[in-house]
């Protein structure tokens, strides 16, 4: 059987990778990252999904307290001036972070798969989301990695080149529960509304014509 770590961020794209590879037949192990003033909504959306999924692992957690955005770190004085113009969401090498941390426990752990939930916009904002990036992990996955003969150990994104919409049509097919999920940057009893993932969050339900559960209006076609 194929035993996969699924990074979990608790929004619309990692919970689609997590039913996806469950619904694979995969042995799942969620894996979650704390990085600086994470949304406890996020971590409790985390929590939700893997106990609804029918996942047998537990959550790894990892503590990453320095991973900062580019807006948290102008606050604190951001000696790069490169960084000033760059999104506000954007987090200096964090999937670098992200990916070597879970290849580490990966390896431990005998997995074969790393399962990321980047979409294909992604990669159009961050350029640690694009397939060239994640080629060339994978080739220093096989160079660096003392049991890359025998595991195989790889990064999979079974969203690359889908729409955000396109990601809420397969988690439709999937059952994904997405009143489960949090997208909002913000600590909120309900999604703010206003902010980026909020956007981009509606725009997707409302190309659907669906509803979204965490919020009380519904939106037709459009």
């Amino acid at each position: 059987m194929v035993r996969a770590l699924i990074l979990l961020s608790g929004g619309l794209d990692s919970a689609v990778s997590l039913y996806w590879a469950l619904d694979r037949g995969w042995s799942a192990i969620p894996m979650t990252f704390h990085y600086h003033e994470r949304p406890q909504r996020e971590k409790d959306a985390t929590v939700s999904l893997v106990r609804h999924s029918g996942c047998r692992e537990d959550i790894l957690e990892v503590d990453l307290p320095f991973l900062m955005e580019v807006e948290d770190l102008r606050e604190k004085g951001l000696p790069n001036r490169s960084l000033l113009d760059a999104p506000g969401a954007y987090v200096p090498a964090r999937n670098l972070v992200f990916y070597a941390i879970a290849a580490h426990y990966g390896e431990i752990l005998g997995a074969h798969r790393l399962v990321g939930g980047h979409n294909g916009a992604d990669g159009r904002i961050f350029p640690d989301a694009t397939p060239a990036f994640f080629k060339g992990l994978n080739r220093l996955l096989e160079l660096g990695l003392l049991t890359a003969p025998e595991s195989r150990l790889q990064i999979v994104n079974p969203l690359a080149g889908r729409t955000k919409a396109g990601v809420l049509r397969l988690g439709q097919q999937l059952g994904v529960p997405f009143r489960d999920t949090w997208s909002c940057h913000y600590d909120r009893a309900s999604p703010c509304g206003a902010c980026a993932s909020c956007r981009e969050r509606e725009r997707a339900f409302r190309r659907l014509g669906a509803k979204d559960p965490l919020l009380a209006t519904s939106f037709a076609l459009g």
